[in-house]
């Protein structure tokens, strides 16, 4: 998977590397239209070189697609996990399962926001998390507790053992809490009545 989207990206850049590069020479004049036409006039013209221009261009397209469909192919089939019961196969949909660690977040007040992304490799499940907290939360103890939770959660819904890892990502603090609760304090103070100057 990491060769073939090297390879895309390396034919890609070239092919947009080669196509500036031509269109750049044309607009700083470098390669004069006489030349550019005459060419042109010789690949219209010329049934062989047309032949080849074509064949080319149909295996550029052509490798194009398969890329294409290499990468996002495998892609898709990365976002189902399978196993086998005793009456046939079984297929489990990666999104289910984050939707699953989405479900966790209630039972966690510090978490303010999970997106979750889960990825099938060939050493097992690898979960991806990106949290946004609430102000009050201890980081160390709560992904500690949230890892623990996950990897459990998983094990008991699809049965898979010593294989999960759970990386976690915490993207912010939701401050605007804090905020919102130094309003409220202001607002809740109690106001002394003034009574007027004594003298």
């Amino acid at each position: 998977m990491w060769l073939m989207t090297r390879l895309a990206i390396v034919f890609y850049v070239c092919i947009i590397w080669i196509t500036s590069l031509i269109i750049l020479l044309f607009v700083l004049h470098a390669v004069d239209f006489d030349s550019v036409n005459h060419l042109l006039s010789i690949v219209y013209e010329n049934q062989k070189i047309r032949i080849i221009v074509f064949a080319i261009t149909c295996g550029i397209i052509f490798v194009s697609f398969l890329l294409e469909n290499l990468i996002y192919g495998r892609r898709r089939m990365e976002r189902t996990i399978a196993f086998d019961n005793a009456s046939g196969r079984v297929t489990v949909s990666l999104v289910a399962l984050e939707e699953l660690i989405k479900s966790l977040t209630s039972q966690l007040p510090e978490i303010k926001e999970i997106k979750p992304l889960v990825m099938a490799n060939k050493k097992g499940l690898d979960a991806q998390i990106k949290l946004i907290l609430r102000s009050q939360a201890n980081i160390p103890d709560l992904t500690a507790k949230l890892q623990d939770m996950v990897r459990r959660k998983i094990e008991e819904t699809i049965g898979m053992e010593g294989r999960i890892n759970v990386r976690i990502h915490v993207t912010r603090m939701a401050l605007d809490d804090l905020k919102s609760r130094r309003r409220v304090d202001i607002i809740e103070q109690p106001q002394v009545p003034f009574h007027g100057y004594r003298i």
